[in-house]
């Protein structure tokens, strides 16, 4: 972090999963709720606005699987693979597939996304939504997903920016209000954990598609 960035913002923490089933419940709760919901619908859109038909997807931190799901419920050409280190986690998106009876399109698996074990240049399309704060060293996963991701591949990649000071406690307290009170402790350890612009490379855009949440 340079000077100015030592100044303006306090500096970066590491970003626990979320692993206890109180932690992972509360985040499925958040889930109903208006904006997750509609921030998480956008992302669908725009994932499917990128031009991309059909084929295989992979959806890098993919918590309950929410996002692949529901873009292969809008579209029956596509199939998707949903990677996470939260083996819980995993669990309930392979639930959920079940659930919403796509087990036979949506396949979810433990994995470290800094060293995937996926063939390269195989994907269609790979996502990733809100995950690469949780990474110390989040180049290492862009050029993973560089690696796995077909040429002419589309790609999409959201996530947190981390406030300054003076905005830090404000932008909690109205995220705790949109995700429920539940979610808190999260969203406060996401945003600290939360790259800045200054932080530079770490949001290298790899081809195309990359935007911030709000």
């Amino acid at each position: 972090m340079g000077f100015l960035s030592r100044l303006t913002h306090s500096a970066r923490i590491e970003s626990a999963e979320l692993e206890t089933t109180e932690q992972i419940d509360a985040f499925i709760d958040s889930r109903a709720l208006e904006f997750p919901t509609r921030i998480e619908d956008e992302f669908v859109q725009r994932a499917l606005g990128l031009g991309v038909e059909g084929g295989m997807i992979l959806d890098v931190g993919t918590r309950v699987g929410l996002i692949p799901l529901k873009i292969l419920w809008q579209n029956d050409s596509f199939y998707a693979i949903g990677m996470d280190r939260s083996s819980a986690m995993i669990d309930r998106a392979r639930e959920t597939a079940s659930a919403w009876k796509l087990e036979e399109r949506a396949f979810f698996q433990v994995g470290d996304a800094r060293k995937m074990r996926l063939k390269t240049a195989y994907f269609d399309l790979v996502i990733s939504d809100s995950t690469l704060h949780v990474f110390n060293d989040p180049l290492s996963v862009l050029r993973e997903i560089n690696r796995v991701l077909k040429p002419k591949g589309g790609l999409l990649i959201r996530d947190l920016r981390r406030p300054s000071r003076f905005q830090i406690h404000r932008t909690i307290d109205a995220h705790a209000v949109r995700y429920g009170q539940q979610m808190r402790g999260h969203i406060e350890t996401a945003f600290r954990a939360a790259f800045t612009r200054r932080d530079g490379n770490a949001y290298s855009v790899i081809r195309t598609g990359a935007c911030t949440a709000p």
